[in-house]
């Protein structure tokens, strides 16, 4: 019994050595020693929130050997779940997921007053480019200066699901940046998918759309992309597809309106809690489940955190308010709040709000 007892103790040293711990070790390195942690997602199950952030929570379990309870909480496009988790206490047990595009919203809608980006700390996994598409045989636009053409001579209107969307916001930037003087036409479907028939139909000349909803129907002939909103080319099947950023160096900014997913902390959780979701967010976005995920929605896996991900949420968050503001969809101006316009946008500038 005692030789038995001498190897069984240098065996726990050697599984020691090799990083395998038992329980009443592991439970000692857990990220959340007191109860398992919430997430809770600013939309309903199902959506496109609730969708994109469960294959990433769930790779971040695996990583951490520990339970991340998510609920659904939506309201007020993600603002009532924002504010449930400021009004918990910060310690790290309460997150918050939504899309990136929402806090553009929040000050000038009145729906949240902690909805300000650099009140939380953020982990961008994948994001959405949006797509400008046609359908040259019905609408005659086969080149972005078609495009431009018929929209500075009123001959085209854009679709858009809904008015201070992302999507809304992205072709807002386009006309913007080209220089269209003349007001735009949008006409609203209601859905990315209803987008597509439209153009499809010929009903509308022009769609600014999620590419993810619309790639069946490019694979499958009916319509055109003319860029997307990346700063990549894209190749499907044996369509290469321009990103935006080939259209001149004027475009550099507008990928970063590509709308994206986080899972967020307060800004004042405890800092090595959030190291360690950082460590397990750049496992999860190296692994293939994540790869093949991304591929299946059209996604690109992005990793983003830290000083990165607050400058491109700060430019969303200034780019989305504006729109919503010009769109006649928010009382108050962003320029109350000191949210600068877009193209004014200076991270230099900015990033004194988030500490750097």
């Amino acid at each position: 019994m005692k030789k038995f007892g001498f190897f069984a103790a240098a065996a726990l040293v050697v599984l020691a050595a090799a990083g395998l711990v038992f329980a009443a070790d592991a439970d000692e390195k857990k990220v959340w020693d007191k109860k398992a942690p919430t997430l809770f997602v600013g939309f309903g199950a199902g959506g496109g929130t609730d969708t994109a952030v469960r294959p990433l929570v769930a790779l971040m379990e695996r990583y951490l050997g520990e339970t991340v309870n998510v609920v659904n909480m939506p309201g007020a496009a993600s603002a009532v779940a924002a504010e449930h988790v400021m009004s918990l206490p910060r310690d790290g047990y309460s997150m918050f997921a939504t899309g990136s595009g929402c806090f553009g919203g929040f000050l000038i809608t009145g729906t949240s007053t902690q909805g300000v980006p650099w009140n939380w700390y953020g982990f961008h996994h994948i994001q959405g480019p949006a797509a400008l598409i046609v359908n040259p045989e019905k609408s005659g636009i086969h080149t972005v200066e078609d495009a431009v053409n018929a929209l500075k001579e009123g001959r085209a209107k854009i679709g858009v699901s809904s008015l201070g969307a992302g999507i809304h916001a992205f072709a807002e930037a386009f006309v913007k940046t080209v220089g269209i003087g003349a007001e735009i036409d949008y006409v609203t479907s209601g859905g990315d998918g209803a987008t597509c028939l439209s153009v499809i139909a010929g009903e509308i000349e022009i769609g600014s759309i999620s590419f993810s909803a619309g790639i069946d129907y490019v694979r499958a002939g009916q319509l055109k992309v003319l860029f997307l909103n990346r700063r990549e080319p894209f190749q499907i099947d044996s369509v290469i597809i321009p990103p935006i950023t080939s259209l001149g160096p004027i475009f550099r900014n507008i990928p970063d309106l590509a709308e994206t997913w986080p899972v967020m902390l307060p800004r004042d959780a405890p800092r090595e809690i959030v190291d360690k979701l950082e460590e397990a967010f750049i496992w999860a976005c190296q692994q293939p489940e994540m790869k093949e995920f991304a591929e299946s929605m059209a996604y690109e896996i992005i990793t983003r955190y830290g000083e990165e991900a607050d400058r491109v949420l700060d430019y969303q968050y200034a780019a989305y308010a504006w729109v919503l503001y010009d769109a006649g969809m928010a009382d108050k101006s962003p320029e109350e709040f000191g949210i600068p316009r877009p193209e004014d946008w200076d991270w230099d500038e900015e990033k004194a709000k988030y500490g750097y």
